[in-house]
């Protein structure tokens, strides 16, 4: 009897009472759902050590959540004002990646106790032209979310998010470019590298230091030169390196030059972290230098650079001299030349 009873319920016996049945499919099916809950559940994102992160809400459809990234410097000084840099990444890339793949820039960060900030920005290409769906354009919602995220920063840490340091690579340029002209009060240098194409400067476009390099073989290399031209007329001192051969990337050579720019108007400015700016900042700041101060030119023709002298000067072509404001920087961008 036992031996049948066990072969009629493996064959499926028809005289199994119906709420049985429906009783066991119903614990089947609600374990089976408990499994693929926990299954979906998001392993938590493990930073590295001094990162910490949290998110921005915008009323962007792709970007309803910014999370932001914050590398805290290994020797930070509560009461101390500090430098914040600000990294952004290039069209679609994950913010924290970004600042893991940087360690150059941590290296710098730390030896000159430095907060790094980065974020993930999402975007549909087909937008990249559209002012109200694209980060490219911080009035959309970016700009917001990135003064949101420095004011939540401020109130933790001792930084001065006043004199910003900035740099971004492609899609990343297309931001900080754009952030810099919309927000000119809150940035001290901006290394903008292979951006495609660029908004005009505006008359407190000389508030700020510029750098901006491009590959010759880029596609979009007038689009700089016309960027250094509008930003001379609005009476700024923007230093331009272009890379023969380069097309629409970065280098070793055009990091380098990034970091020697941004620590030369970190160091020019250090002294007045934690001050408010006002209209006479970027003069304190030895951020609207005159040509004439600086203390190299050089011949964007050839990458050959002088001590700027009115006789050195006029071994250049007016619209291919590049006024250079330290020898450290001189050194990277390009060679020196004996005086005539």
């Amino acid at each position: 009897m036992n031996r049948s009873h066990k072969s009629s319920l493996a064959a499926g016996n028809t005289n199994t009472p119906k709420w049985i049945v429906f009783f066991c499919s119903f614990i089947w099916i609600a374990g089976a759902a408990d499994l693929y809950a926990q299954k979906s559940e998001k392993a938590p994102v493990e930073l590295p050590e001094y990162v910490e992160t949290f998110s921005i809400k915008t009323k962007s459809a792709l970007n309803t959540e910014i999370p932001f990234y914050l590398r805290v410097p290994k020797n930070y000084q509560p009461g101390k004002s500090h430098r914040l840099l600000f990294l952004c990444p290039y069209l679609n890339q994950d913010g924290l990646a970004k600042l893991k793949g940087s360690a150059a820039w941590l290296e710098l960060a730390d030896e000159r106790n430095w907060f790094v900030m980065t974020c993930t920005f999402k975007q549909d290409q087909k937008d990249v032209l559209d002012r109200k769906l694209s980060y490219y354009y911080p009035e959309a919602f970016s700009g917001k979310a990135t003064l949101e995220a420095l004011d939540l920063v401020s109130k933790k840490y001792s930084v001065d998010t006043e004199r910003l340091l900035m740099q971004g690579l492609s899609g990343g340029a297309q931001f900080v470019h754009r952030f810099a002209l919309w927000a000119p009060d809150r940035v001290t240098a901006v290394a903008v590298n292979s951006s495609s194409w660029f908004d005009p400067p505006n008359p407190k476009s000389n508030r700020i230091a510029w750098l901006i390099t491009i590959g010759e073989s880029d596609a979009r290399f007038n689009d700089s030169l016309d960027m250094v031209e509008g930003l001379r007329s609005a009476g700024a001192t923007p230093l331009l390196r272009s890379y023969l051969g380069m097309v629409h990337e970065g280098s070793a050579a055009v990091e380098r030059l990034n970091m020697e720019f941004l620590k030369f108007y970190d160091d020019h400015t250090r002294a007045n972290l934690g001050k408010r700016r006002t209209a006479m900042s970027p003069q304190e700041d030895w951020l609207s230098m005159k040509a004439t101060e600086m203390p190299y030119v050089g011949d964007r023709n050839n990458w050959k650079f002088w001590p700027n002298k009115p006789d050195t000067r006029e071994l250049i072509a007016e619209d291919s001299r590049i006024y250079i404001p330290s020898e450290n920087i001189a050194k990277v961008w390009g060679n020196l030349e004996e005086e005539p």
